[in-house]
């Protein structure tokens, strides 16, 4: 195909709005083929959704997230030897009645069988269906979990016959906690890639934070390319337009925001609402029983969904001797941070006993757009149009997915799309 109007100044770089993993992506791509690249990112430094605070020893990402080891292109862009990976455990903690039930991988962790067997998440036959929508998900070509109908996942599961205890107390907090929903209404396809990845992977968090893996993109690519607290006003097809009124021209544009910002240079309605998290984190001292599970909240009842040790996991998260503790709680929280605050700590006392009043809060983030919502119907991350119009690219969540592997991914494709245009362009 051949393309039109794109500046004839070759010596122009290729601009990428936004500085997330697949504005990186994208353009350490661009420049692994030698095209001159540069990254504009608003805020003071590169990494989008992906930041790491220090804080009195503590390392806080914004937000829980994790790195799944499975991911195709995180194997295929990031060097995991240098962000040091250190695991969470193969499987889960649940909170039923007044106790943890651990349901663990029993490839991995034989010696927890009869506890995953015993745990009350649902009887024989749900165990027999999870292990057919594992063996489902893990086995075919990843691109075909994105093809075919898709159905909300709360659909889809019960489609399958999973029992409703299986749903509310394994599904909701696991799956939810993922999409951040506990009403399931994500894609079947999310659900099911999901499935995958941990099945034929590892929950990874880097020795040094989740941060490490924006920063790795960015070491490919040089220094004069990355320019932070660059807000752009508008976009065209011969470059942008900064707030302070600066032009610069381009070869190319790529958009490489959220999804929300992403629709305002493009002067698009909004077409995904956004769903919402608060991150809450804890410093207390270092106890046997702080584990590598991800715990989950398998009752529905308090503000927490899910919570987990990331200094269990690396110890590089908190000082020697201390843990931290993370603590995930879904949605719009109310205008009071400390009523949010109270309400944790006292479910967690609830949980753990009277030593969670010695925790002491570190800090909360409020996420207003933590991920767009993944109701279907779905664009296939493989298929999606990377091109808006002549001279115009996407690259990141906006008509694709969230997501480390999509936005690396994303970025990949959208590269791939800018080289193939570049080379073809002239008159027909």
């Amino acid at each position: 195909m051949t393309v039109k109007n794109l500046p004839d100044d070759n010596h122009a770089p290729v601009l990428i709005v936004g500085g997330g993993i697949a504005g990186l992506a994208c353009a350490r791509h661009l420049h692994t083929h030698e095209v001159a690249v540069e990254v504009l990112e608003a805020s003071r430094r590169v990494g989008g959704r992906i930041k790491t605070d220090q804080l009195d020893g503590y390392l806080l990402d914004r937000g829980f997230q994790v790195l799944q080891t499975a991911y195709p292109d995180a194997r295929r862009m990031l060097d995991y030897g240098r962000l040091n990976l250190q695991s969470f455990a193969p499987g889960v903690r649940v909170r039923i009645g007044n106790r943890f039930y651990t349901l663990a991988d029993p490839l991995r962790r034989p010696w927890w069988l009869m506890s995953t067997l015993g745990a009350p998440i649902g009887g024989l036959m749900d165990r027999i269906r999870l292990l057919r929508l594992t063996l489902g998900a893990a086995l075919p070509p990843m691109e075909r979990l994105f093809s075919g109908p898709e159905l909300e996942s709360m659909h889809f599961l019960r489609e399958q016959g999973f029992s409703d205890p299986m749903i509310q107390r394994f599904f909701v907090p696991f799956f939810g906690g993922v999409c951040l929903d506990r009403r399931l209404r994500a894609s079947s396809r999310v659900l099911r890639y999901v499935v995958r990845m941990f099945a034929r992977g590892e929950a990874a968090l880097p020795t040094a934070g989740m941060e490490a893996i924006p920063r790795q993109l960015a070491s490919h690519l040089p220094e004069a390319s990355l320019r932070t607290g660059a807000r752009v006003r508008r976009v065209t097809s011969k470059g942008i337009i900064l707030d302070d009124g600066s032009q610069r021209s381009a070869r190319a544009v790529v958009i490489a925001t959220g999804a929300p910002m992403a629709e305002q240079l493009l002067e698009r309605p909004p077409r995904a609402a956004s769903v919402a998290e608060t991150c809450l984190y804890f410093a207390c001292n270092r106890a046997a029983w702080h584990s590598r599970f991800l715990l989950l909240n398998g009752t529905g009842e308090g503000p927490i969904n899910n919570l987990c040790f990331p200094s269990s996991v690396s110890a590089a998260y908190a000082p020697s001797g201390k843990s931290l503790a993370a603590v995930v709680v879904l949605g719009s929280p109310p205008p009071n941070d400390a009523t949010l605050i109270a309400a944790v700590r006292a479910q967690l006392t609830a949980w753990f006993g009277s030593q969670v009043q010695g925790w002491r809060h570190l800090r909360s983030y409020h996420i207003a757009h933590a991920l767009p919502s993944q109701r279907p119907p779905t664009e296939s991350p493989y298929r999606s149009a990377v091109r808006i119009r002549s001279g115009i690219y996407r690259c990141g969540e906006l008509d694709s997915l969230p997501g480390i592997q999509w936005a690396l991914l994303s970025g990949r494709r959208t590269a791939e799309a800018v080289l193939r245009d570049l080379k073809l362009s002239g008159p027909n």
